[in-house]
């Protein structure tokens, strides 16, 4: 977390003040700049450090760069109920953001009901907003989509208090993770795609908690394809979601340093298997295959790894899958030390330590799993299209189902087109391509942003 909570605090305090504000003068009145100003200084200095900075609602806590305010519909309240009543999930900012920008932003978010909505439709379709992007709540509880959506949203809550509770030095309850595990077990026993679709959707302002829950979906996915029984499943899932929890007793400016770690540095980073058990075994309803599966988690197929067991101890047996799930997410995510990588890319370097970190068999099932090409991945297909893999073909894996968003000359669709390249004969795919060179927005084209 790049700021304190006293300077996240003023972000709010000054965006507050402009709502309200705008409902008690016209537009043009000096006083409306004064918080406005205030506002863009804060936004500027948190980026400073950021790709972007994201203020929303995840199950009705309000949320600004990682730190939740859980008072906010008291303390903030003009926000917390413009985000409610415009029915939107989030406000992201980018590097760039003007005041004309932030005065724009206001006018909409102040407007009434409906008409306020879909000028923030009309806004974004037409792109007066450079650096300002709103994201719509989903409806439709029954829609599939809508469900994995609002369960990833509700993991993002759970990890929050989960953590938030262990830096106050408290055991976390383990009701709500299993219930979220639950949740995200049956999606997968049924139609995965939609939750792994929405771990392409990386969020470098909700990274440290993303990867937890991205590591759930891919470790619950895993454990179903190699036919784990169900009870297995649930807790290979749970420990996949706690399997970082002891990175919060790690100071945190050696978790989130840019540059390499000194020799002490990473001794105390190879010790959160280790502190993540610790806490786990102090948290009601948890087993020992869930604490040893966490405790494992760095542990390699040729011996090395860590922590060191002692001689009669076993690795456990599903340690491996909650490895593999971490590994693969960590390569595809950007963070203060690495670049993201392209899917296959992370599958090209995960085949390399087959052997050695991993055993080949768990390895190449894992890559079957994901498919030759992922859900999420922009490609490139033989008559120059481009493409985001939307599902994954069981039958042949280098033919999924696939959404256009490019003609044959590079130029962007109106609207996605779905195709099913097991049923094409002229397309077929050729490579994979960087979505931020393109100027692809995933999670749009796959409809889960």
């Amino acid at each position: 977390m790049s700021k304190g909570k006293d300077a996240l605090a003023a972000i709010l305090h000054q965006f507050a003040a402009a709502l309200r504000n705008a409902t008690l003068y016209p537009v043009g009145h000096p006083t409306l700049d004064t918080p406005l100003l205030a506002l863009l200084t804060g936004i500027n200095e948190i980026m400073e450090e950021r790709e972007k900075v994201a203020i929303g609602l995840i199950d009705d806590v309000l949320i600004i760069d990682e730190m939740p305010f859980y008072e906010a519909n008291k303390n903030f309240s003009a926000i917390f109920d413009a985000l409610e009543d415009q029915c939107l999930d989030s406000i992201t900012f980018t590097p760039g953001v003007t005041l004309d920008e932030l005065q724009q932003m206001i006018t909409i978010l102040t407007g009434l009901g409906a008409f306020a909505l879909e000028a923030v439709r009309k806004t974004a379709r037409a792109e007066k907003f450079t650096h300002i992007a709103f994201r719509e709540a989903i409806e439709g509880a029954e829609d599939p989509r809508a469900k994995a959506q609002r369960t990833y949203e509700e993991s993002l809550t759970v990890m929050i208090d989960l953590m938030t509770e262990v830096r106050l030095g408290q055991i976390p309850s383990t009701d709500h993770a299993s219930a979220i595990i639950d949740n995200m077990r049956d999606i997968i026993l049924t139609d995965g795609n939609g939750l792994l679709g929405l771990t392409q959707l990386k969020s470098y302002d909700y990274y440290t908690y993303q990867h937890s829950i991205n590591v759930a979906i891919f470790s619950l996915a895993f454990a179903h394809a190699n036919g784990l029984p169900p009870n297995m499943i649930q807790k290979v899932g749970l420990a996949g979601l706690l399997h970082d929890l002891g990175k919060v007793r790690v100071a945190e400016d050696v978790i989130k340093k840019p540059g390499a770690l000194t020799e002490d540095e990473i001794k105390l980073m190879q010790r959160h298997p280790e502190l993540g058990a610790e806490i786990i075994a102090e948290m009601p309803g948890i087993d020992g295959d869930t604490h040893d599966i966490v405790l494992h988690h760095h542990l390699r197929f040729d011996g090395g790894g860590y922590p060191q067991l002692p001689t009669d101890a076993e690795i456990h047996p599903q340690g491996v899958y909650v490895a593999i799930a971490d590994c693969y997410d960590a390569l595809t995510t950007t963070r203060p030390y690495q670049k993201s990588r392209h899917p296959s890319e992370a599958i090209r370097i995960m085949r390399r330590l087959s052997g050695k970190a991993y055993a080949p068999e768990i390895l190449n099932s894992f890559v079957e799993m994901m498919g030759a090409y992922p859900v999420g991945e922009l490609v490139r297909l033989s008559t120059n299209e481009l493409a985001v893999v939307s599902a994954l073909n069981n039958m042949d894996a280098t033919s999924p189902k696939i959404r256009l968003v490019t003609n044959i000359d590079g130029n962007l669709l109106p609207e996605p087109i779905d195709c099913d390249l097991s049923d094409e004969l002229s397309r077929n795919i050729v490579g994979s391509v960087d979505p931020l060179v393109k100027g692809i927005d995933i999670g749009k084209i796959l409809g889960l942003d």
